[in-house]
C-alpha cells in the first residue's frame, strides 16, 4: 500500500494555496478599482465646493463695486438669512473685529492675505474652505463653505473598507469551500487508487453525477484499470492453467523414473542419474504446486479459514520440522516465540513459516532465529539469518514471483516461495516485511493481532 500522507500535507496542496491567494488577489483588484474612484470623487467634491465659493465671490464683488461697503454688508446680511448653513461669511475691520457674518471670529490658521485660498479644520471636526479678500481701508472679507469632503471621506472610507472586506471574505469562503471539495474528491480518488495498488483490482475510482473534468479523468482511469484487471486475470489464468496442465505429465514422468530406478537398481551409475532426475522432477512439482496455490489465493478461490490460532505454536512446529535440516548444514535454528493470537488458516500460516525458514536455509548464512512478537496492535513473525541478503536495488522486488537475487541464482528454487508468503499474508489482512539489520537479514510477515480469547 502507498504510504499515508504526512501530517499537514494539505498545506502543500495547490488548492490550499489557491484558497489563500484568491482573497489576496481579489483584495488587490478591489483596491486597484476602488481607490482611484475614491480619489476622483474627492476631486469632484473639492471642485464643486470651490466653484460654489467662486460663484458667491462673483456676486459679492458685483454688489461691492456697485454699492460700496454698505451694499456689501447688506447683501451679506441677506445671504446669511437665506443661506443653507454650509455658506460662511465674515466681514471684519482692519483689527479683526467682526462687523457682519455667521462666524464668531476669524478662524485660527487662516492667513490674512488678499485673494488667498484656505482649508482648515473647524472646531466641530469639519473642514472650512474658502477665500480671503483685503478691502479698501483694511477691512477683511472671508467667503467660504463648510466642506462635505471630510464627511465624505469618513463615510466612503467606511463603505469602501467594508465592501472590500466583505468581498474578500466571500472570496475566501468560496475559495476555501472549493478547495475543500476538490481536496476531498482527490483524496478519495487517491485512497481508491491506493487500494487498487494494494491488490484490490476490482476497486474503481468513484464518479459523481456532476460530469466534470475530474469525473472524466476518473472514467479514463477506470477504463485503464478495467484493462489492467483483464490482463492480470488473463496472466493469472494462463499461469494457473500451465501449472495445472504441466503437473500431470510431470507426475507421469516421476512415476516412470521411479519404475526405471527400481528396474535398474543393479546399475549404480544409472540409478544415481535417475535419482537426480527424480529430485529435479520433485522440484518442478513443488514449483507448480506453489504456483497453483498462489493463483488460487490471488483469485480469492482459496480464502483462508477464520479460526483462532496461536502463531507462536505454528512457528514452533515449523522450527521443530527443520531443526534437523539446519543441524545437518552445521547451522542452528532456534526461536523466540511469544504467544500471539491471530485469525486464519493453520495450513496456510504453517506454509508461511516453512517458506520463510526454507528461504533462510537456501539463501541465507549462519544461524537462523525465528521470532514471534507483538508490535502495537499487530503480530510480527520474523525469520533472521546472518547473511547479507539481497542488494538494496533488489529489495523492492524480493516478493515478486520468479524473482531471484544474484546470490540465489545458483541455488535451487524458482522464486515462488516469498511470492506465496506475500499472497497468504495479504489474504489474512496482513503484509510482508523485510529489513536489513546489523547482525543479518530479516524477512517476515505482519498480521492483525486478535485480543479476544478463542471460542
Amino acid at each position: 500500500m502507498p504510504p499515508e500522507p504526512a501530517a499537514g500535507h494539505w498545506r502543500r496542496s495547490p488548492f490550499y494555496r489557491f484558497a489563500l491567494v484568491l482573497p489576496a488577489v481579489i483584495a488587490l483588484i478591489v483596491g486597484a478599482l476602488f481607490y482611484p474612484l475614491f480619489i476622483e470623487a474627492q476631486g469632484h467634491i473639492r471642485d464643486e465646493v470651490q466653484a460654489a465659493i467662486e460663484l458667491e465671490i462673483e456676486g459679492l464683488e458685483t454688489h461691492f463695486h456697485e454699492r460700496g461697503l454698505a451694499g456689501l454688508r447688506e447683501v451679506l446680511q441677506r445671504r446669511m438669512e437665506t443661506a443653507d448653513g454650509a455658506a460662511l461669511y465674515l466681514l471684519t475691520d482692519a483689527a479683526g473685529t467682526p462687523l457682519v457674518g455667521n462666524l464668531a471670529a476669524w478662524p485660527a490658521g487662516v492667513a490674512v492675505r488678499d485673494e488667498s485660498w484656505f482649508r482648515v479644520a473647524a472646531a466641530d471636526g469639519g473642514t472650512l474652505e474658502g477665500r480671503v479678500f483685503l478691502l479698501f481701508g483694511g477691512d477683511r472679507l472671508l467667503v467660504g463653505r463648510r466642506s462635505p469632503l471630510a464627511d465624505f471621506q469618513r463615510s466612503m472610507s467606511l463603505r469602501l473598507w467594508g465592501s472590500a472586506a466583505l468581498i474578500t471574505l466571500v472570496a475566501a469562503v468560496l475559495g476555501w469551500h472549493f478547495m475543500r471539495q476538490m481536496h476531498r474528491r482527490l483524496e478519495r480518488m487517491a485512497q481508491e487508487a491506493g487500494r487498487i495498488q494494494g491488490g484490490l483490482l476490482g476497486q474503481r475510482l468513484s464518479v459523481s453525477t456532476r460530469g466534470d473534468e475530474l469525473d472524466l479523468l476518473a472514467q479514463r482511469f477506470n477504463s485503464a484499470f478495467d484493462e489492467i484487471e483483464r490482463l492480470v486475470d488473463a496472466a493469472k489464468h494462463v499461469s494457473s492453467a500451465i501449472a495445472h496442465d504441466m503437473r500431470r505429465p510431470l507426475i507421469a514422468l516421476r512415476n516412470a523414473l521411479d519404475e526405471a530406478r527400481r528396474d535398474r537398481a543393479s546399475d549404480p551409475a544409472l540409478a544415481a542419474r535417475l535419482e537426480k532426475l527424480r529430485g529435479q522432477t520433485d522440484e518442478l512439482l513443488r514449483t507448480f504446486a506453489a504456483l497453483l496455490s498462489l493463483a488460487r489465493i490471488e483469485a480469492g478461490a482459496a480464502m483462508p479459514a477464520r479460526e483462532m490460532l496461536d502463531l507462536a505454536a505454528i512457528a514452533g512446529d515449523a522450527i521443530e520440522l527443520y531443526e534437523a535440516v539446519a543441524e545437518a548444514e552445521g547451522r542452528s535454528l532456534c526461536g523466540e516465540l511469544r504467544p500471539a493470537r491471530v485469525r486464519g488458516d493453520r495450513d496456510l500460516l504453517f506454509q508461511v513459516c516453512q517458506n520463510l525458514i526454507e528461504n533462510a536455509l537456501a539463501h541465507g548464512a549462519g544461524d537462523i532465529l525465528v521470532t514471534v512478537a507483538l508490535e502495537a496492535d499487530e503480530v510480527a513473525l520474523q525469520v533472521r539469518d546472518q547473511g547479507r541478503g539481497v542488494s538494496d536495488e533488489a529489495l523492492p522486488r524480493l516478493f515478486e514471483r520468479f524473482f531471484r537475487g544474484d546470490a540465489a541464482r545458483s541455488a535451487q528454487g524458482a522464486g515462488i516461495g516469498l511470492a506465496l508468503v506475500k499472497g497468504i499474508a495479504e489474504a489474512h489482512g496482513g503484509r510482508v516485511s523485510v529489513r536489513r539489520r546489523a547482525e543479518g537479514f530479516e524477512v517476515g510477515v505482519i498480521l492483525p493481532w486478535v485480543t479476544e480469547s478463542p471460542s
